[in-house]
């Protein structure tokens, strides 16, 4: 209370009384800016005891002190802050616990003297003031801690923030490496899908002339097979046809031998076996070399299979064939001219 500016004086206040059904702003505007006003209002025990006391109208010395005393039983809310608010009214409360038993009797609350008000309200104030003093020295505390942990708190705010900067340098460089090695493997990877298109192209041409190869080469083992086919047949025409050329060489040796021009002259009328014979003999007389044996002689005088197969290929050779023979001659030459001509008359017109 005396801490105040100015210091309230509790013997120099005065009370405002109103009744119970006031309203807010008749208590309001008693108020002065320039000083602590105290509202005060009473219950129905304070106003039978302020209608006892205006009873007693030829005591004026008694009213303010015992209105005083009266009236802090219950205080209502006033302008001092809500901490004051409530210590005051803690206090009226122990004070009024303390005097309930001289309160109740309405009789001897009326008789009370004057010095024992002013001792209670005295006791009150200075109650009042010790504990405005602990909760000063309280929030003084208070105060202090929270500018300390105000500090601390700063404090941990700058490091949070130092720690976060030093924690986003390396997470900004890590992440900017990431960035380019990312890039890096996905040109790698851009250049790797287009070699790999290359090669998709280079084995779809690669197996586009595989199947081409393929094609060819069962088109040439067709020509091949056929070729073999043909040379088969050939050299089956062909095998005759050198046995007849041997057995004419023999022949025409004989011939050389014995100093005959033609087979026919020699042989006459002989038949095969005076043939035989004649030729064995006379081969033998003029002492040729490698004369061969009367069995070989005999097999050669003789129309034998190896003759006939001869003369058989030799007059048995297909269309095609006789052709290619023609063919083989020499352009514009007149063997070819005649083998044309003759192929035309011998096929039925049909050309070379």
């Amino acid at each position: 209370m005396y801490d105040l500016d100015p210091p309230l004086d509790p013997f120099a206040m005065r009370a405002k009384y109103f009744p119970a059904g006031a309203e807010p702003s008749d208590s309001l505007s008693v108020c002065r800016p320039t000083g602590l006003t105290a509202l005060f209002t009473p219950n129905d025990e304070t106003n039978r005891r302020i209608r006892t006391q205006k009873a007693r109208a030829n005591q004026p010395s008694v009213e303010p002190n015992t209105t005083l005393a009266t009236d802090t039983d219950t205080t209502s809310q006033s302008s001092t802050p809500a901490g004051l608010t409530w210590q005051i009214s803690s206090a009226a409360k122990k004070a009024k616990k303390r005097n309930a038993a001289s309160t109740a009797n309405t009789a001897s609350v009326a008789n009370l003297p004057q010095v024992t008000a002013d001792s209670q309200l005295k006791e009150m104030l200075a109650a009042m003031q010790n504990e405005i003093a602990d909760i000063r020295t309280k929030n003084e505390r208070i105060l202090k801690e929270n500018g300390n942990m105000h500090g601390e708190i700063e404090r941990i705010s700058k490091e949070n923030e130092r720690t976060s900067k030093d924690e986003d340098s390396p997470r900004e460089w890590q992440h900017a490496r990431d960035s380019k090695e990312n890039e890096r493997i996905l040109n790698e990877n851009e250049s790797m899908h287009d070699e790999i298109e290359e090669i998709r192209n280079e084995n779809e041409r690669i197996d586009n002339d595989l199947t081409s190869v393929r094609k060819d080469l069962e088109a040439a083992r067709d020509k091949h097979t056929s070729d073999v086919e043909a040379l088969r047949e050939v050299t089956a025409l062909l095998v005759p046809l050198h046995l007849r050329v041997l057995l004419d060489l023999a022949r025409k040796k004989v011939l050389e031998h014995l100093g005959h021009e033609t087979w026919e002259e020699l042989r006459a009328s002989r038949s095969v076996f005076q043939l035989a014979d004649t030729i064995f003999n006379d081969l033998k007389q003029k002492g040729v070399s490698y004369s061969p044996s009367y069995q070989s002689i005999f097999f050669l005088c003789s129309y034998n299979n190896i003759r006939r197969a001869g003369n058989t290929a030799a007059h048995s050779a297909k269309e095609d064939d006789v052709r290619h023979a023609v063919l083989t001659q020499s352009l514009g030459s007149h063997d070819r001219k005649c083998l044309e001509s003759l192929f035309t008359y011998a096929y039925n017109g049909v050309q070379v």
